[in-house]
């Protein structure tokens, strides 16, 4: 297990020591900062309308609150954003290390394939952190300010969290197919496109085959998490996800391992 620590932390800190992490943490902040600040403006403006129309002698529907439109739409572009974030952090993880022939002389050390596989992943997952953490600042800062509900919130901050493993496992798996950094990037970022749009296409009366292939994409399973609510079906589905993809992951790289 030290062992395993060990090599999470070399590559946490190597997030750290390359431009791309901080890139990728400033880009990440600059865009949450930008839908939050969007989404506050649009309340605002809710609000006020809401007010005139109150003020009016004709019964109005109650005014926006902040749950409904400012957390939850909040954590659903930020589970967006991930979407294109995640593969430039699990672009390198497997990939690079192949390319550079680096793989090799890692899984010839006294390590288990396992504990390879499990380390990249622990690293990638601390540097996330540092975006999520991001996340939780806003929020933090919004429910000082304002009112929102305290638990759903949690429970959406959880969410996100769930779906930011998915998809990390998920990188990581197709890092050891590609021979190259790019190639993992476009390939992640292709899939989780296709996934995405997938999510998007819910429509009553969809054919089996359909549904089949929207209860594929992670986002869709975050919708419900990111209104606070933890359905169980959309945290198994994230804990299968990420079971299944990170024995895919060990197996690739065994296979990597065996070919030589």
């Amino acid at each position: 297990m030290s062992a395993l620590w060990t090599l999470a932390q070399r590559e946490f800190r190597a997030f750290l020591r390359s431009p791309l992490g901080y890139a990728i943490l400033a880009v990440y902040s600059l865009a949450s900062g930008l839908f939050l600040i969007t989404l506050l403006y649009l309340f605002r403006e809710n609000l006020l309308r809401s007010a005139q129309q109150a003020a009016m002698p004709i019964p109005q529907a109650a005014g926006p609150s902040v749950q409904v439109s400012v957390v939850t739409p909040y954590l659903v572009d930020a589970a967006s954003l991930l979407l294109f974030v995640v593969p430039f952090i699990t672009m390198r993880a497997i990939a690079e290390e192949r390319r550079s022939r680096a793989l090799e002389l890692l899984v010839s050390y006294p390590l288990k394939i396992w504990q390879v596989v499990g380390g990249k992943f622990l690293g990638a997952l601390l540097f996330t952190l540092l975006l999520l953490a991001v996340n939780v600042l806003h929020l933090a800062i919004l429910a000082l300010v304002s009112t929102p509900d305290l638990l759903p919130l949690a429970g959406g901050l959880a969410g996100l969290f769930l779906f930011a493993v998915a998809l990390l496992a998920i990188g990581l798996f197709i890092s050891t197919l590609a021979m190259g950094q790019v190639e993992a990037a476009v390939l992640t970022l292709g899939l989780f496109l296709v996934l995405a749009m997938a999510g998007a296409s819910v429509r009553p009366g969809a054919s089996v085959w359909i549904a089949l292939f929207i209860n594929l994409s992670p986002l869709y399973h975050f919708v419900t998490l990111g209104q606070g609510l933890l359905a169980p079906s959309a945290i198994f589905y994230f804990l299968a996800v990420t079971a299944l993809f990170l024995g895919l992951a060990i197996r690739g790289v065994g296979l990597i391992k065996w070919r030589g």
